[in-house]
């Protein structure tokens, strides 16, 4: 009894050590990701087995994903899983894809975190890869997604995935559009419509900000 209450204290004490990782999708307009950054990315953990509509898109029947990364042949491959809406437990994928680490690859398969498409995009690719933490393109606005954050403190052990869209994005939907933007390091979304009833909002929102029920938190 008193060997089984040691190792349950040794294995408690090590899960406080393990620390998420975490696949990066950082977005770029050409095949070879050798341009400036700009688009929308995407960084995931890989801790959650199953993410319930990655990016918080507006799909009304969104989908759950899953996101991992193994070994094979010397090499590190990324896998990203695609399951119904209603397969809330992740268990049965409609789509699997494979990349190799650190890739320019398409990301045709990952859902727009917005209705419409980018101007002056006609297509996008990411450079995907692992890391230990979160990375983000520079000059973008962070749309991150928590659980129930410890004790208030929104820590990367914590991060479901974080959404990532290029300052200056404008997104066209017939007579509606949005334009993304970061000043002086806070966020905000441009809404108009017909181009000339338009709507600047701050969207900035803080971990342990009151009201805050759905842990996000959204900064530049």
């Amino acid at each position: 009894m008193k060997f089984l209450f040691t190792l349950l204290i040794i294995l408690s004490t090590l899960s406080c050590f393990v620390k998420s990782q975490f696949i990066n999708f950082v977005p770029y307009q050409d095949y070879q990701c050798s341009s400036n950054p700009y688009g929308f990315g995407y960084s995931i953990s890989t801790t959650q087995h199953c993410i319930y509509n990655l990016g918080n898109g507006p799909l009304s029947t969104p989908f759950s994903y899953s996101a991992s990364f193994g070994y094979m042949a010397n090499e590190t491959y990324i896998y990203m899983n695609i399951y119904n809406y209603s397969d809330t437990a992740c268990q049965t994928p409609v789509s699997e894809f494979s990349m190799l680490n650190n890739s320019c690859s398409s990301i045709t398969y990952l859902p727009r975190p917005f209705n419409g498409t980018v101007v002056g995009s006609d297509y996008q690719y990411s450079l995907v890869f692992v890391s230990n933490e979160p990375v983000y393109a520079t000059n973008s606005i962070i749309f991150s997604q928590y659980q129930e954050p410890d004790f208030g403190v929104c820590s990367n052990n914590d991060l479901l995935f974080s959404t990532t869209i290029s300052n200056g994005l404008k997104v066209v939907n017939g007579e509606y559009s949005s334009s993304y933007l970061c000043n002086n390091h806070m966020p905000y979304i441009n809404n108009c419509i017909d181009r000339v009833n338009c709507k600047l909002s701050n969207v900035s929102i803080s971990c342990n900000q009151a009201g805050n029920i759905n842990n996000q938190v959204n900064y530049c």
